[in-house]
């Protein structure tokens, strides 16, 4: 029986206390990330019920849906968004491009910076930005870690960013499994032997805090009942070609029009007046594109949206997006993806299947959003985990896999490695 020195026991469980103390900082911070990321979500949920209108089904002007407390809204969010966009070096907030490039570069992520940015975001979303939630929250998780981080230093830079950034997604979306091979996939960039579980842990931990917040939820309720026949096959091969060059308009357009400021020339404390102008007058016609449109992603896998108030949304929200963060308006790119994806595949369910029997519309939110990510795989995933449907992921896996395909081939790997591409930076 071999005998073991007291020195030699030491060195034997030394690494064991050093992996069992990571888990308890990925632990500590998948729970702080939920909580700030629930508190976060509530504030917008508590401010938006304000100023929102009556989502009408049919593409329609309504004079009576001009609204006043709407108008105060959209001027005091631009006011102040120009005011924090003064604080901030540049005049450029920072987001998950920051993220991704702080944990490939094994760097620290600016704290004052990602505060001054989470406020900006908290107060455009509140007032009617037409931008989305998770980009801001996956960053502002990502600060949380950082400083975590800065406490305890138990796990490397790249994965302890990763736990809170898929923690952030895991907390708000339910979906823990996709937001862990979110971070893997999007943040983090590689799959090692031990970096895999604090992330498990982190994203598993906020889902649970989360669930134990807000219940029992999904972002979106879908039923999928798909078959997978050979006309669905090819309905959802088109479907993947259509995201595919879509992504690439939408992208284009988020890299390329903040190059227009340059013809402005308004100064940045007036910026954000000019978008806030832009939704009041669409108001009265497409309400819907205000705020991050969960509501009106939700009408559209239902079925409830006439096709043509869905092709007007459809290019409605390509554009106002892009012009929102090219002047001033900060928030994320997901929620808009997941829009502008969710009305094709609408229109693919309206025009092309029976009501009822599937449900593209998600199909094509997951294709978008994964081609704009870069995360193929937690869309993929992600949608399993929604509706619970071997067929639905099977056909998001045609339809992502050639959205992606089309998109990485004039795009890149992603909207956020193009942005980084922009500084001068090649990861």
């Amino acid at each position: 029986m071999p005998q073991f020195a007291p020195s030699n026991l030491r060195l034997h469980f030394k690494p064991l206390t050093e992996r069992a103390s990571a888990l308890i900082l990925a632990l500590t911070v998948g729970v702080t990330v939920a909580l700030v990321s629930i508190a976060f979500f509530k504030i917008v949920g508590f401010i938006t019920p304000i100023w929102r209108q009556n989502l009408p089904t049919e593409l329609k002007y309504n004079m009576d849906s001009i609204s006043l407390t709407l108008a105060a809204s959209l001027l005091i969010s631009s006011l102040l968004a120009g005011y924090f966009l003064s604080k901030i070096k540049d005049g450029r907030p920072h987001g998950p491009a920051d993220l991704i490039l702080a944990a490939q570069k094994e760097e620290s992520l600016d704290l004052k910076v990602g505060t001054y940015s989470s406020i900006l975001a908290l107060i455009n979303l509140s007032g009617g930005a037409s931008v989305g939630i998770f980009g801001p929250l996956v960053h502002l998780g990502g600060c949380v870690s950082e400083f975590v981080h800065k406490k305890f230093d138990r796990l490397p830079k790249d994965i302890v960013l990763g736990c809170g950034g898929g923690a952030a997604i895991a907390a708000i979306f339910a979906a823990p499994i996709g937001a862990a091979v979110f971070a893997h996939e999007a943040i983090i960039r590689r799959f090692g032997a031990f970096g895999t579980v604090p992330v498990i842990i982190a994203c598993f931990a906020a889902f649970e805090v989360s669930d134990l917040a807000l219940g029992s939820h999904r972002m979106y309720s879908v039923i999928m009942e798909p078959t997978l026949d050979y006309s669905t096959l090819f309905y959802t091969f088109l479907l993947g070609i259509v995201t595919g060059l879509f992504s690439i308009v939408y992208i284009s357009l988020i890299t390329n029009l903040p190059k227009a400021l340059k013809v402005t020339k308004v100064k940045i404390i007036f910026r954000p007046i000019i978008p806030a102008t832009l939704l009041f007058f669409i108001s009265p016609v497409l309400p819907h594109v205000l705020g991050a449109g969960s509501e009106t992603v939700a009408l559209a896998m239902s079925g409830g949206l006439s096709i043509s108030l869905i092709i007007a949304l459809i290019f409605a929200k390509i554009f106002v997006t892009p012009i929102c963060l090219s002047f001033g308006f900060f928030g994320g790119v997901f929620a808009p993806a997941l829009f502008i994806g969710s009305m094709l595949g609408a229109l693919w369910d309206l025009l092309l299947v029976t009501p009822g029997q599937t449900s593209f519309a998600l199909v094509g939110a997951a294709s978008i959003a994964a081609a704009t990510l870069g995360s193929p795989l937690a869309a993929i995933i992600i949608v399993f985990e929604m509706t619970g449907s071997y067929e639905g992921a099977v056909l998001s896996m045609l339809s992502v896999s050639l959205a992606c395909l089309i998109s990485r081939s004039f795009i890149g790997r992603s909207l956020f490695d193009r942005q980084i591409l922009s500084r001068g930076i090649i990861l």
